[in-house]
């Protein structure tokens, strides 16, 4: 793995809120505290009882030197490592890893396990006074201290591991997205702080682009284009965060109708319609921003995708779906893009009934429509708007608006500007 983590907090890499719950459910169910370290053995986040022993020994060197030379241990082995604390105790510990790089440590414990005889409770009240801690002035509950057997710790020890290990390739994935983003931002910053009518138009082309991947279900092309999209987004608003979030909802809007031609089922796009929702959210960042529609992409992708593999999805019609996405405002016929991708004129009408349930002259109206609708709400003239989006003719492009979004575009227009 490419990205490095070496500097950055532990706060900033994993998501706490959902780590102290595992931490209380792995707690409730194995009836051991637990804890998160970083690499320098300084603590970061617990879950334990009052009347644990690490509640009264704070701030330990020999504390912290132990856990980070036990936690490389546990590096080295790829495995839960159970070590004797300074203390005289027993804690399990497993490394917290991304990709090749530790980035924290989790124990589990202490616990003592062997019987308890009549010297125990004295020798670990001296261990525990050379670490500066007076546990009997300190009113310490002996009995608090758990006993159980080795094979009870590494098998809990190892549940824990596999939970964390869960947790960590989900932020991880999360992680590489806010990386990427950061990249963006470090590239564009200076252009973002020039006022926005020099910073040049919103990047309709690269859309457009981006829009054709998708409703093709070609991912890997798709993530790669909307990095320079989020980038030329964040130029051409110059910085305005309201400006960025609404073109960036819109542009969500645009990937559900997509994946409705696509011929993905409404049911399945509702999860994703409120991702898209939490975009015009108030406390939203712009890191927030990319990373929302980086996973709304990928959502949509997948949709697509899924429905794409229960047909036998042609690459020739792949190439005529990009081809009128990229060239929805010159005139297009069936027999020009016939030759243009390779095939015969009543094939591809064939394939377009196939794969997306509509004819041809259907599926491009469609859409020229939905690229007028946001002409209009840009506010663009009606007249102007059919032109731009392929209609030459002002009277045909109203009747089609019509049929298939009810309204006339004069209507639409009022709506959507008021």
């Amino acid at each position: 793995m490419q990205d490095h983590f070496e500097g950055a907090r532990l706060k900033d890499i994993l998501n706490f809120a959902e780590l102290e719950k595992l931490f209380k459910s792995y707690s409730l169910t194995s009836g051991l505290d637990v804890a998160l370290y970083d690499v320098d053995g300084r603590e970061q986040l617990c879950v334990r009882k009052d009347a644990c022993v690490c509640n009264f020994i704070k701030d330990s060197a020999v504390c912290s030197g132990k856990i980070v030379y036990s936690g490389k241990k546990a590096e080295e082995l790829a495995a839960p490592y159970i070590y004797e604390t300074a203390c005289g105790l027993v804690m399990c510990i497993t490394a917290v890893t991304f990709g090749e790089e530790t980035v924290g440590f989790i124990t589990t414990g202490p616990v003592i396990l062997w019987e308890r005889d009549d010297f125990f409770e004295g020798e670990f009240c001296k261990n525990c006074l050379s670490l500066g801690v007076d546990l009997k002035k300190s009113g310490f509950d002996f009995s608090s201290i758990r006993q159980i057997d080795c094979e009870t710790m590494t098998s809990s020890a190892k549940m824990l591991a596999v939970m964390v290990g869960y947790m960590v390739d989900e932020e991880q994935r999360y992680v590489k997205k806010r990386l990427e983003i950061a990249k963006l931002l470090r590239q564009g910053g200076e252009k973002a702080r020039e006022p926005r009518g020099q910073i040049g138009k919103y990047p309709i082309e690269t859309e457009k682009t981006l829009i054709a991947c998708v409703q093709l279900g070609e991912g890997n092309e798709a993530r790669s284009i909307l990095n320079d999209f989020l980038g030329e987004i964040f130029l051409y608003a110059g910085g305005d965060l309201e400006i960025i979030k609404a073109k960036l909802y819109e542009f969500t809007a645009f990937l559900s109708r997509t994946a409705v031609e696509a011929g993905a089922k409404l049911e399945s796009l509702t999860n994703i319609v409120k991702k898209t929702a939490s975009l015009m959210l108030e406390n939203v960042d712009y890191n927030d921003l990319c990373l929302k529609t980086v996973e709304i992409l990928d959502d949509y992708i997948d949709v697509v995708y899924a429905c794409r593999g229960k047909r036998s999805a042609s690459k020739h019609m792949a190439a005529a779906m990009r081809y009128i996405h990229e060239n929805y405002e010159k005139e297009i016929t069936l027999d020009a893009l016939a030759k243009n991708v390779y095939v015969s004129a009543y094939y591809l009408s064939h394939l377009f009934r196939e794969e997306t349930g509509t004819t041809f002259s259907d599926y491009l109206s469609k859409v020229r429509i939905e690229k007028s609708k946001t002409f209009l709400k840009e506010g663009m003239s009606v007249e102007d708007a059919a032109y731009k989006s392929g209609f030459n003719d002002g009277n045909y492009f109203i009747r089609i608006f019509k049929k298939y979004v009810g309204i006339t575009p004069a209507k639409y227009k009022k709506t959507s500007v008021e």
